[in-house]
């Protein structure tokens, strides 16, 4: 399995280089200019002026050049200083990321509780109406924009249920429980399209199980109905199932960039957002790593998980 594993993030370094390029590249091409900026149009008209602010921030250099010295510096923990603010970009970064970590972790759970349970319920009545209740609801989850529904439960819980907090900061650290109830509505609001995503593959999977002879065969040997769902069915059933999970828990880390925006959370999404509006190169270039890597590392869980789930992959592994 190590070796397994060793392979799979050999070859997340590409990816992860191939990602610092385009987003280096990406946002140089953003219109604006940083020295407007940081002293203001008047200053950035005077021409000595604005070339001694480059010079002193390397904005002089070939593109090259300086994503050479970002990238030189990033593989040693280093990420620069702010352009706009000036404070280092690392931890600013730590401090935002334990909210989208919660955030998304809370989101993946509750995908799972509503959308596993729901394709196994939906495939075991299919062509009735649970059946058609569940996709229904699925298809409408699916279909709704997170920040649609954020804004309509935020709207609803202040008139209805005023005590209920939904935005606000979180201090997870001095306060976890708080910090639990103001990501608890935006953790549902998240997982809804995700669900959806899970409740399809699973009952997609399900149909397939259900058809295989070994489940006649166990039913036929006595094993109860739930016995012969969760050890013979739901069991076979995981492969594409996880791979379902995989997809959406990247997706979520995504989605919280939105969700983030509509209840005030200081994630990671608000972070990255705010430094593309004042055209902060370091501190845009290390946000997109930082959550680069962390869908990076959900895809390598994925494919750990796959080997220790099919034996095919451990003899070829």
């Amino acid at each position: 399995m190590l070796r397994y594993a060793a392979r799979r993030i050999v070859l997340a370094v590409p990816v992860l280089f191939g990602v610092s390029l385009i987003s280096f590249a990406i946002i140089h091409l953003i219109p604006g200019d940083i020295v407007s900026v940081l002293a203001g149009p008047t200053v950035a008209a005077n021409s000595a002026a604005a070339q001694n602010i480059r010079h002193a921030l390397n904005l002089d250099q070939p593109l090259p050049v300086q994503y050479g010295l970002w990238l030189l510096a990033a593989l040693h923990g280093d990420f620069g200083n702010s352009l706009v603010f000036g404070f280092p970009v690392g931890p600013q970064i730590a401090a935002h990321l334990p909210v989208t970590l919660v955030l998304t972790a809370l989101s993946l759970i509750f995908a799972i509780m509503i959308g596993l349970p729901g394709g196994v319920v939906a495939a075991t009545t299919r062509g009735r109406w649970p059946d058609f209740i569940i996709r229904g609801a699925g298809l409408l989850g699916l279909s709704t924009p997170p920040f649609f529904v954020g804004v309509t439960a935020v709207l609803l819980l202040s008139i209805y249920l005023p005590s209920f907090k939904t935005l606000g900061a979180v201090d997870l650290a001095g306060d976890p429980l708080g910090g639990l109830q103001t990501l608890l509505l935006p953790a549902v609001v998240l997982s809804l399209a995700s669900a959806t995503t899970i409740m399809r593959y699973t009952r997609a999977a399900m149909l397939e199980v259900l058809a295989e002879p070994y489940m006649a065969t166990a039913r036929a040997k006595g094993a109860g109905r739930a016995r012969v769902l969760l050890r013979h069915g739901l069991r076979n059933a995981l492969l594409p199932v996880v791979t379902a999970i995989g997809v959406t828990a990247a997706q979520l880390v995504a989605g919280a960039v939105v969700v983030e925006q509509v209840f005030g959370l200081p994630g990671i999404g608000q972070l990255m957002l705010n430094a593309i509006y004042h055209r902060d190169y370091t501190q845009v270039q290390a946000t997109v790593l930082v959550v680069t890597t962390l869908v990076v590392l959900i895809n390598i869980a994925v494919d750990l998980s796959y080997y220790l789930l099919d034996p095919r992959i451990q003899q070829h592994g």
